[in-house]
């Protein structure tokens, strides 16, 4: 059967869709991904095949966009069945008794969507698919969930030709990303990780891994027939099993021998796991500190580490040579500006080398938004079309001084890596906000450059697609 993945824009790439579609053409079934951003006459690509299912990727700040392709699917395939997955979709089941939604997807993908395509082939109903929620006679049906993929070997390798073959300019990016596991033990505030665990309970395994052979053997696969001169590891917790990391790391130096960053927290940084990374090859790791208030960061975001343990983390991975990310929020329930100075000091503290900070967004389905609506920060749920239209920062939590947090936001940088910048900046931060503010963002688009070693020609071919990064979502790597 021939099946239609319709996705918005280069820039989310995602690579649960690649493992979905992997597990579909490995079953027979012909797979086709549409960009719509990067197609001239949309629905004239749309009237090309006959395929007899749609799969459209559904995250967070994009449902507008997903929702939308499925009515022009609809508008030019009447006939095709139209599923939406990831983020938004696992957590929004109503959408299914929207007229241009036949199908919505819980959570991983690939035995819910190979079963329901073999049904369709066969012209069977599938109202009783594990994972899926669709409406039939104005009731909503809404099947249990199927056990998680435990072991994630057994899964055929990701299809990256989906991206690379109908696309041409993803596969010359010579940075690429890629996933070693699936699922996360932190319970942070902002994150819907804990609303995913709560639906998978008694499931199987959460946090999952694939083994360090088949975690290389993907790696050169792509490396054998694409440019690549830069892996980064998507996973929330890229150091999450110190041994798996002790295997990989000879592994990979011998049979890949590239740089690469990984992402991991400040509980995972220790002796025995930047003592592997160093060793696999690795030149930077971002490690999320968030806000510099120890109180503020425990008990609004969810993260329960000391500033020593914020500092022990740095000091251990810049002593092996790798370049320290922190990732950092501005504007958080009941954040003062005093606070985010912290955060700033301590950016300083721990001799930051790459700062990435963002507005606070109160996320839908997470405790974040939940009880900033119980502190009066909200006074109502923010929704996911709110966080979409979303174009231009603005602090979202009610409070004093929001413009000054939204002038601080955008000279955070400044603030950290300029300290005799720190009395000009308690200035400007109390006049009216200005344009000429927002540029030192691009400050931001130099520092991603340093992180992925992105030359400068290559960025811009890539961009001179993808357009404005703004169109990222929260793109995740377990969900489509």
């Amino acid at each position: 059967m021939q099946i239609l993945f319709l996705q918005d824009n280069g820039i989310n790439e995602s690579l649960a869709l690649a493992d979905l579609s992997a597990v579909l053409r490995n079953a027979g079934h012909q797979v086709t991904l549409v960009l719509g951003d990067e197609e001239d006459d949309l629905v004239a690509r749309l009237r090309a095949g006959d395929p007899g299912l749609a799969v459209i990727p559904c995250p967070i700040a994009g449902h507008l966009r997903a929702l939308e392709d499925a009515r022009r699917i609809k508008a030019v395939r009447p006939e095709c069945i139209t599923l939406l997955g990831g983020t938004y979709a696992t957590f929004s089941p109503e959408l299914a008794r929207l007229p241009e939604v036949d199908v919505l997807l819980l959570g991983e993908g690939e035995g819910a969507v190979l079963e329901l395509a073999g049904r369709i082939e066969a012209g069977e109903g599938f109202e009783d698919v594990a994972n899926l929620v669709m409406e039939r006679d104005g009731e909503l049906i809404q099947n249990p969930m199927r056990p998680l993929v435990e072991d994630l070997d057994e899964l055929p390798i990701p299809d990256r030709d989906l991206y690379f073959d109908s696309y041409p300019f993803i596969a010359r990016l010579p940075w690429k990303k890629f996933a070693t596991g699936r699922g996360c033990f932190h319970e942070c505030g902002f994150c819907w990780n804990d609303a995913l665990r709560e639906m998978y309970a008694g499931g199987g395994r959460f946090t999952r891994r694939k083994s360090p052979r088949r975690a290389v053997d993907e790696i050169v696969r792509v490396q054998r027939s694409h440019p690549l001169e830069h892996v980064h590891f998507s996973d929330d917790l890229f150091t999450v099993h110190p041994k798996w990391l002790e295997e990989f790391a000879p592994l990979y130096r011998s049979e890949v021998g590239l740089p690469f960053t990984c992402n991991s927290s400040i509980p995972l940084v220790t002796r025995r796991t930047t003592t592997a990374l160093a060793e696999g090859g690795c030149v930077g790791v971002g490690i999320g500190l968030e806000c510099g208030n120890e109180d503020l960061r425990s008990a609004i975001l969810g993260k329960t580490v000391t500033n020593d343990d914020v500092h022990e983390a740095a000091r251990l991975v810049k002593s092996h040579g790798m370049q320290l990310s922190t990732f950092n929020m501005v504007g958080s329930p009941g954040e003062t500006i005093d606070n985010v100075w912290e955060t700033i000091h301590l950016n300083r503290a721990i001799g930051v080398d790459h700062v990435r900070v963002t507005i606070a967004i109160p996320m839908p389905f997470t405790r974040f938004e939940d009880d900033a609506i119980a502190r009066g920060l909200l006074s109502e749920r923010s929704g996911a079309s709110r966080v979409e239209t979303l174009m231009e920062p603005e602090v979202l939590f009610d409070g004093p001084d929001k413009e000054a947090l939204l002038n601080l936001y955008m000279l955070f940088r400044l603030a950290v890596h300029v300290p005799a910048s720190e009395a000009l900046v308690r200035y400007l931060i109390r006049r009216p906000h200005a344009r000429w503010m927002q540029a030192l963002r691009l400050w931001g688009i130099y520092e991603e450059k340093r992180i992925t070693h992105i030359s400068w020609l290559d960025g811009l071919r890539y961009f001179r697609h993808v357009g404005d990064p703004r169109k990222r979502t929260a793109n995740y790597v377990t969900l489509i």
